[in-house]
């Protein structure tokens, strides 16, 4: 049997572990960095305060691709892939002092991120001009709304709307891109459709291999068909 004192460790454990967990679960960490280079739509590389160079893969966005890699060469989006990655150069250039927020690393070892130029944001920026989509996916566990708003969901995916109805870059309805950078890489790596999609303005979700069904600017992608259940979506009839 614990005595008195062991209880009130163990309650101070518990208390102090949770607190750990929460902190390291809500924290979005904020660097000051140096833009080094624009690597196309959605990639960009700079430079912390110790002049060491990170990779970040732009959170909540999609470009067309301009040099995917695979097994039978580099292939691209072509002209869209130039035109996004023109489109950030010209917002992003080199010596620029940015403001990144970390969501931490995806299995590339890149940093996924939103970069913030003189208080805009460069993500929803490109969305807004037509040179990505919106491409919100929740991790592990689904998404919480304190989640997705840390994520600027509401933004990106307005922006995305915002540039489908004004018919830019991607959505220019005399030259449109008609297979999303998502489906262009599942082709291109011979690989299939893993995630659940949700449709964020009714709460609904799909197979993944259903994915069409969802407007291309409403799509949240899930891990599991749970994660979209936690999130609080239903599977669509």
């Amino acid at each position: 049997m614990m005595n008195k004192m062991t209880v009130v460790l163990a309650a101070a454990v518990l208390m102090l572990t949770s607190s750990m967990f929460a902190t390291a679960k809500a924290a979005v960490q904020v660097h000051q960095v140096t833009v080094f280079r624009v690597i196309d739509g959605d990639t960009v590389h700079v430079k912390d305060s110790k002049d060491q160079v990170i990779k970040i893969r732009m959170q909540g966005i999609d470009s067309p691709e301009s040099h995917l890699i695979t097994d039978h060469g580099m292939v691209g989006q072509m002209p869209w892939g130039q035109d996004a990655s023109d489109s950030l150069q010209k917002m992003l250039k080199k010596g620029d002092k940015v403001e990144l927020e970390d969501f931490g690393k995806d299995k590339y070892g890149r940093t996924l991120g939103h970069v913030i130029l003189n208080g805009k944001n460069a993500n929803i920026e490109q969305v807004r001009k037509g040179q990505a989509i919106s491409y919100i996916i929740c991790e592990v566990g689904g998404c919480t709304d304190e989640h997705l708003e840390e994520l600027h969901a509401e933004e990106v995916i307005a922006a995305c709307h915002s540039a489908k109805q004004a018919g830019l870059g991607v959505f220019n309805p005399a030259n449109p891109l008609t297979e999303m950078p998502f489906e262009f890489r599942l082709k291109h790596q011979n690989r299939t459709a893993d995630k659940f999609v949700g449709n964020i303005a009714t709460k609904e979700y799909v197979q993944p291999k259903n994915y069409k069904s969802i407007p291309v600017c409403d799509r949240i992608f899930f891990l599991s068909e749970n994660d979209a259940k936690k999130s609080g979506y239903t599977l669509a009839k």
